[in-house]
Protein backbone atom coordinates (compact mmCIF):
# COMPACT_ATOMS: atom_id res chain seq x y z
CA UNK A 1 0.00 0.00 0.00
CA UNK A 2 1.19 3.32 -0.98
CA UNK A 3 2.41 5.74 2.14
CA UNK A 4 0.56 8.28 1.94
CA UNK A 5 -3.28 6.21 2.00
CA UNK A 6 -2.16 4.09 4.90
CA UNK A 7 -3.79 5.11 8.28
CA UNK A 8 -1.20 7.32 10.97
CA UNK A 9 -2.47 6.33 14.36
CA UNK A 10 -2.17 9.74 16.01
CA UNK A 11 -0.21 9.43 19.60
CA UNK A 12 -2.92 9.91 22.19
CA UNK A 13 0.34 11.97 23.94
CA UNK A 14 0.63 14.16 21.32
CA UNK A 15 -2.61 14.81 20.54
CA UNK A 16 -2.78 15.84 24.13
CA UNK A 17 -0.12 18.35 23.77
CA UNK A 18 -1.41 19.69 20.88
CA UNK A 19 -4.80 20.43 22.51
CA UNK A 20 -3.52 22.13 25.75
CA UNK A 21 -0.59 24.09 23.16
CA UNK A 22 -4.37 25.05 21.00
CA UNK A 23 -6.08 26.46 24.18
CA UNK A 24 -2.68 28.38 25.35
CA UNK A 25 -2.94 30.17 21.79
CA UNK A 26 -6.87 31.01 22.33
CA UNK A 27 -6.28 32.44 25.81
CA UNK A 28 -3.09 34.45 24.27
CA UNK A 29 -5.76 35.35 21.61
CA UNK A 30 -8.42 37.12 23.47
CA UNK A 31 -5.76 39.06 25.42
CA UNK A 32 -4.14 40.56 21.82
CA UNK A 33 -7.94 41.33 20.83
CA UNK A 34 -8.59 43.27 24.23
CA UNK A 35 -5.07 45.15 23.88
CA UNK A 36 -6.44 45.73 20.42
CA UNK A 37 -9.83 47.15 21.15
CA UNK A 38 -8.93 49.26 24.24
CA UNK A 39 -5.11 50.51 23.77
CA UNK A 40 -4.50 53.58 21.61
CA UNK A 41 -1.11 52.37 19.31
CA UNK A 42 1.56 53.42 20.77
CA UNK A 43 5.42 52.58 21.65
CA UNK A 44 3.99 51.21 25.10
CA UNK A 45 1.40 49.27 23.47
CA UNK A 46 4.13 48.25 21.21
CA UNK A 47 6.41 46.39 24.34
CA UNK A 48 3.20 45.18 25.65
CA UNK A 49 2.76 42.89 22.75
CA UNK A 50 6.26 42.17 22.05
CA UNK A 51 6.28 40.66 25.98
CA UNK A 52 2.85 38.99 25.43
CA UNK A 53 4.28 37.53 21.78
CA UNK A 54 7.99 36.03 24.29
CA UNK A 55 5.16 34.93 27.02
CA UNK A 56 2.93 33.37 24.26
CA UNK A 57 6.40 31.56 23.06
CA UNK A 58 7.55 30.43 26.19
CA UNK A 59 4.42 28.89 27.27
CA UNK A 60 4.43 26.64 24.64
CA UNK A 61 7.90 25.98 24.46
CA UNK A 62 7.26 24.48 28.42
CA UNK A 63 4.40 22.22 26.85
CA UNK A 64 6.27 20.84 24.18
CA UNK A 65 10.02 20.25 25.90
CA UNK A 66 7.94 18.17 28.62
CA UNK A 67 9.36 14.45 28.47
Amino acid sequence: MNNRAKYIAVDEEKNKKNNRIQYIRECFSIIYDEIDLRCKPSRETSLALTKLEEAQFWAIKSVTREV
